[in-house]
């Protein structure tokens, strides 16, 4: 159920110092600019240490308001998929889909930086973190600190995000590359909905603690 939570962002570098703010810009230009996206993505977990514990890799698709597809292709397959209103997690080998509520699902995740709005102020404080590897960093720290994460950081090309970087309770930081972007690009709305095998178990957690 780890992959619930690991659900986000886009790609490149500019070679030109960073002015104050650039990182925020480029934050809310993402939001404000950019309606759909695909992306493929490269996620890498690795521990305190630096040691890789993980690598997965797959396919990112947004589209505002609240819908998304995250993939994982490898090692093994998973579907993450928001249609606005509900949020499904298929786990294929286990032949397992877990349904949740979106605003419960998304609240202080990485999920929620893909789409934007009024939540994310509220659910996180947003920091200006300068340039690094190219790119300009904003740091995004929940308000709340019951979440999983204690730490999110983007690395943005423009008003592209390229990388993100999740710093978790245990000490554990989860890299995501993404290659191969699109922005408004042409998505099926069909790619935002889940079919549910027939022979799939299905846990609903709607309105669960409401």
């Amino acid at each position: 159920m780890r992959y619930l939570r690991l659900v986000f962002l886009v790609v490149m570098a500019v070679a030109m110092p960073a002015h104050a703010g650039e990182g925020e810009d480029a934050l809310q230009a993402f939001y404000q600019n950019v309606d759909t996206l695909r992306a493929d993505f490269e996620q890498v977990q690795v521990d305190e240490d630096g040691a890789t514990i993980q690598r997965t890799a797959g396919e990112f698709l947004l589209a505002r308001p609240d819908r998304f597809r995250w993939s994982y292709r490898e090692p093994y397959e998973q579907i993450i998929v928001s249609d606005g209103d509900a949020f499904y997690f298929h786990d294929v080998d286990l032949s397992q889909v877990t349904v949740r509520d979106v605003d419960r699902s998304l609240r202080a995740t990485p999920a929620q930086l893909l789409a934007g709005g009024k939540a994310l102020e509220s659910a996180f404080r947003i920091e200006e973190a300068g340039r690094r590897d190219g790119l300009a960093w904003v740091t995004l720290t929940p308000r709340e600190g019951d979440g999983d994460f204690t730490e999110i950081r983007i690395g943005f090309d423009g008003s592209r995000p390229a990388r993100m970087e999740l710093d978790d309770q245990l000490g554990q930081t989860t890299q995501i590359k993404f290659t191969d972007v699109v922005v408004d690009a042409e998505i099926a709305p069909a790619r935002f909905t889940l079919e549910i095998p027939d022979d799939a178990t299905v846990v609903d957690g709607r309105g669960e603690g409401q």
